[in-house]
């Protein structure tokens, strides 16, 4: 871009070109001047901003915590220090700081560097994070081990290095977090929790929290009182070696008098702040303190998502996880096709017209999930939770005795938080709730974390559940309109992806505990497709968002001179074993495909059913038992022995 070449030679120019691409560790800025570490924060945004354009990510989060990561890295002592980045939708400024500039252009894809900390790629990711709240109580453990470690040496010398916990308030919902707060504050542990409040998280903020921090932003008094009696002392060189503890009872005072009821306060925490999250100087001196500190304390910053980048400051939600876009003004290149989100978001607006018991609930993903807008047309029916799967399962079982019909919408891999509650608060007392699970399946580009690939193994053996299958968009409405009217819990699994193309069959009844079968002559293939009248000696089993794959193995089978047809399953559970077995009898070889781990899947189980039935030569194709890395849908479902040539090799 020609304003950014101008940019460049101006700050050459004057000397504060910095070289981004020269930094391998976190210890090469810590000499760095103002002026210097301002230029490196907007070349870390120029190449957060240029990549995320090219492949998608996470950008407004990322853009937010520029500051704040380069104040980090210079206030503590990455040999010994460890920084947890909470979820680590954040992290890409921490990536660029810790050697892996050269690396960054192939972020979130197919063997590139990962979207969120991976241990595996640098000593400097000590975990491997996707998921929402977990840095206090996996922080606090690091630092526990390291504490009792360094107990056990001869001479008791400390060595263990500082912990720090970087939550954002989002991820401060979600109940994990309290759990480790109140742990925290118990052992008394120096635990360092960063709390960046960017007054925003995937969506807006709902609840009593958001508004508790709203409230204590307010005692920005207090820190300027303080900040003036720190200055004061540092100006008077031997007042802190005979007033020290003056000083801090003083502030301790002040603090009782301007954070009255203060909730970190109560828990035991030293609290700091609100800090300004761009002011690197001003977060410096800050940790440099509250490292000293012999208990846990929650620092607490102000940032803005998006900052830097005026259409994520402008509309941070559209910029939190983004496909590729125009960085000149924003515009996203994604799909203008229907897709399964989009089909259940139109479909739940209708309902919700026709039926005033439904209500919907999510957990901080209404847009991700398409219940914006279900929310605009029936706000006092729709529920925001936050990052709190399990209250949102539990709230619903609530609802759902109260005469409600709740519909839930949670990805598939955040709702492996809430197994319990949907055991013990939906299916035990058998309550009609709605689960629609999006991005079920394979997921592109997000990783091992985001892969929704266990909800069918986790699910399958909880009694009363229903779960349903589909395969294109007249069968999400026909499933969702059913699901209205069922009995007991109901769970729709769906891809994320644009909507198959529609077959005729798709638009027939579901049937309880049945599938669809579709022929190998009502495929459509190209006119060099070998012609075959032979019977169907192969049945292709599958799962509703791997019928594309199968579709395609199907075809380039009859191509061989090979007649396949299709069982599309619809349901996952319940299934009905003697029509699946009839069904099946008229083939001589049969392979089952889901987009689920194998094991413990619903091809292992249909597997069975075949075999007691003295069928022979099964094959199932699932996930591995393994966790998939990053790619496109195909790269992953291709690592996975997923991909249209497997269901091909295999029905061959």
């Amino acid at each position: 871009m020609l304003w950014r070449s101008f940019f460049l030679i101006f700050l050459n120019e004057r000397g504060l070109f910095t070289n981004l691409s020269e930094i391998k560790n976190p210890e090469d800025i810590k000499n760095f001047s103002k002026k210097e570490l301002a230029t490196l924060a907007q070349e870390i945004r120029e190449k957060i901003i240029s990549t995320v354009g090219k492949n998608g990510g996470h950008l407004a989060s990322n853009l937010g915590v520029v500051e704040l990561t380069i104040a980090l890295f210079r206030s503590f002592n990455q040999k010994n220090d460890a920084i947890i980045w909470d979820v680590s939708h954040q992290c890409y400024a921490h990536k660029l700081l810790t050697g892996r500039f050269e690396k960054f252009d192939g972020l979130r894809n197919h063997g590139g560097i990962s979207g969120f900390t991976k241990m595996a790629e640098s000593p400097y990711d000590y975990f491997d994070n996707g998921h929402a709240s977990t840095s206090i109580s996996s922080g606090l453990g690091l630092l526990t081990a390291r504490t009792l470690l360094d107990n056990q040496k001869e001479g008791n010398n400390s060595e263990s290095g500082k912990v720090v916990a970087v939550i954002g308030d989002g991820a401060l919902t979600g109940g994990l977090a309290f759990e480790g707060l109140c742990h925290a504050g118990q052992l008394q542990k120096n635990l360092i929790i960063v709390l960046n409040d960017n007054q925003m998280s995937i969506g807006r903020n709902n609840g009593t929290f958001s508004r508790y921090l709203s409230r204590i932003t307010m005692s920005s008094q207090y820190q300027s009182i303080r900040n003036g009696i720190d200055n004061f002392a540092n100006k008077i060189p031997l007042i802190n070696k005979f007033l020290p503890k003056f000083i801090y009872k003083f502030k301790r005072g002040l603090k009782g008098l301007f954070l009255a009821n203060n909730m970190f306060v109560e828990f035991g925490y030293e609290y700091v702040g609100p800090l300004n999250g761009h002011d690197i100087h001003e977060m410096e001196l800050v940790l440099n303190r509250v490292k000293k500190l012999n208990k846990p304390v929650v620092v607490h910053v102000i940032t803005r998502k998006g900052k830097g980048y005026k259409p994520a400051e402008k509309d941070p939600q559209k910029f939190h996880g983004i496909g590729p876009f125009s960085i000149e003004d924003g515009s996203v290149k994604g799909p203008v096709e229907l897709t399964y989100t989009d089909v259940f978001s139109n479909e739940m607006v209708a309902l919700g017209e026709k039926n005033k018991k439904i209500v919907c609930i999510t957990a901080a993903m209404a847009k991700g999930t398409g219940l914006d807008a279900f929310s605009r047309h029936y706000p006092e029916r729709f529920f925001d939770v936050g990052i709190a799967e399990e209250h949102a399962v539990t709230f619903a079982g609530g609802l759902a005795k109260g005469g409600l019909i709740p519909v839930v919408a949670i990805y598939s891999t955040f709702i492996q938080r809430s197994i319990d509650q949907i055991i013990h608060d939906v299916a035990l007392p058998n309550f009609h709730v709605i689960f629609m699970l999006d991005r079920s399946g394979a997921v592109p580009n997000d990783g091992e974390t985001h892969q929704g690939i266990f909800d069918i193994a986790l699910m399958r053996s909880i009694p009363n559940l229903t779960i349903l299958s589909p395969a294109s968009a007249f069968e999400l409405k026909t499933m969702l309109d059913a699901a209205i009217d069922m009995k007991g819990p109901v769970v729709i699994r769906y891809p994320k992806l644009v909507c198959s193309e529609e077959l005729d069959c798709f638009r027939a009844a579901l049937d309880l505990g049945k599938g669809i079968l579709i022929k190998a002559s009502d495929l459509k293939s190209d006119s060099k497709s070998k012609s075959t009248s032979k019977k169907s000696s192969t049945l292709l089993i599958t799962t509703g968002s791997m019928i594309n794959e199968t579709t395609s193995a199907a075809i380039s089978l009859k191509a061989k001179g090979i007649s396949a047809d299709i069982y599309n399953l619809r349901y996952i559970k319940p299934i009905d074993e003697e029509y699946l077995v009839s069904i099946c009898k008229g083939y001589k070889k049969i392979v089952i495909v889901e987009d689920g781990v194998k094991q413990g899947g619903i091809g292992e189980y249909i597997e069975g059913v075949l075999l007691k039935a003295k069928l022979k030569d099964i094959k199932v194709l699932g996930f591995p038992q393994s966790f998939i890395s990053q790619g496109t849908r195909a790269e992953v479902l291709k690592d996975a022995h997923l991909s249209a040539q497997d269901i091909k090799n295999a029905g061959i």
